[in-house]
């Protein structure tokens, strides 16, 4: 499954800071940045349930925006 948030991540220092953050409370999903994207994108792709709340909340408490792209 792929979950797709827009942020305000501006740096790769950022999104580093970040992910080393995501990959430990959820180590078997994968996240990627696109800095490039003018959404600057975070997308996570993971098999077992993910707690896309605790996510946002991560990201909010570091100081970031971060809400969910609907489909």
């Amino acid at each position: 499954m792929i979950e797709i948030f827009k942020t305000n991540v501006n740096s790769k220092r950022q999104s580093g800071r970040i992910l080393k953050i995501l990959k430990g409370i959820f180590p078997n999903a994968s996240f990627i940045f696109d800095l490039e994207d003018c959404d600057r994108i975070l997308r996570v792709d993971h098999i077992e349930r993910i707690q896309i709340r605790t996510i946002q909340n991560e990201i909010i408490n570091l100081g970031f925006a971060c809400e969910i792209l609907e489909d």
